[in-house]
């Protein structure tokens, strides 16, 4: 049915976002909560609220759901593991959708691979064949489309870059490792590499001329531009999406990505050329993504696709 919608979840280190999604990514509704609560039961609570909200005030029929999550996730079993939500680790998210939506097609996704899929549909990347797209925020992940179609990878976690290494016995990480993009190149860590409360903090300084604070988000920019290279030598990329709160400060954060991603890029001699694009769908991109990618199943189920 064209006009059936698929309820969509995003959820980010510090937020939930709950939603209804058009065929054409078009937002119906959404309504956000903080993903910050006391106990596991309070969370679920939060959600499963918001969730019946969504689908009380649905002006059309709801036939899936897509959740795009922080990850390491697995797509087979269900469960998500973000590394900033202590209260969902391990937690079977999918098994819930179900049980409170009612909808039996519900698909699990990471959240950057919702970036991906949504602004490759509709977004900066409709041109493109081999996608990475990335979402640079609380945390770094990234999602890969390649041949032109959705790729999750075998447990979902395809593209998830912000905890490959690029720095050997570098910093300490979040998820328990040393020298991963995330620890360099995360809003929160180039903020607390820069001894700032935000990386809005970092960026305000940074527009103010503080060297230290441009320091910081020029080392960021570099990490990230190296495993960006890094993923386009594996997976012969020709077009790489970054959204996220930090492209917000794009005007003092942009310049250096691209500086740094052009000039390792020029190492590898590829004769095809890269775009490095920032997305166009702004905080809608991972409701969106979940939104299309919960299609998916539901047309596969009725031969669709």
């Amino acid at each position: 049915m064209m006009n059936d919608l698929a309820l969509a979840i995003d959820i980010g280190a510090t937020k939930v976002a709950v939603g209804l999604v058009a065929r054409d990514g078009t937002v119906i509704s959404r309504t956000d909560i903080s993903s910050k609560a006391s106990s596991m039961e309070e969370l679920n609570q939060r959600v499963a609220s918001a969730i019946r909200e969504q689908l009380a005030g649905a002006p059309s029929a709801v036939t899936g759901a897509g959740i795009g999550s922080a990850g390491p996730i697995n797509e087979l079993k269900g469960t998500i593991n973000p590394v900033n939500i202590s209260e969902w680790v391990d937690f079977s998210l999918v098994d819930f959708v179900k049980t409170v939506s009612g909808i039996s097609d519900v698909r699990l996704i990471g959240d950057a691979s919702a970036l991906a899929y949504a602004e490759f549909c509709v977004g900066a990347g409709q041109n493109a064949t081999n996608l990475l797209g990335v979402v640079v925020s609380t945390g770094i992940g990234g999602g890969t489309v390649l041949e032109g179609k959705f790729f999750p990878g075998m447990m979902g976690n395809a593209g998830f870059i912000g905890h490959t290494v690029v720095v050997i016995d570098g910093d300490q990480c979040a998820c328990g490792s040393r020298g991963c993009v995330e620890a360099y190149a995360s809003g929160i860590n180039m903020s607390r590499n820069a001894g700032m409360e935000s990386f809005e903090d970092v960026a305000a300084a940074a527009r103010a001329g503080n060297q230290d604070a441009i320091a910081v988000i020029d080392k960021g920019a570099k990490v990230l531009a190296t495993a960006l290279v890094n993923a386009v030598a594996t997976m012969d990329l020709d077009t790489i999406v970054v959204g996220g709160g930090v492209i917000n400060a794009a005007d003092v954060y942009w310049r250096p990505l691209q500086y740094h991603f052009e000039r390792q890029l020029e190492f590898l001699n590829f004769p095809s050329t890269v775009s490095l694009m920032r997305a166009t769908l702004g905080k809608n991109s991972g409701l969106i993504g979940a939104g299309l990618v919960g299609f998916i199943s539901v047309d596969q189920r009725e031969g669709a696709l």
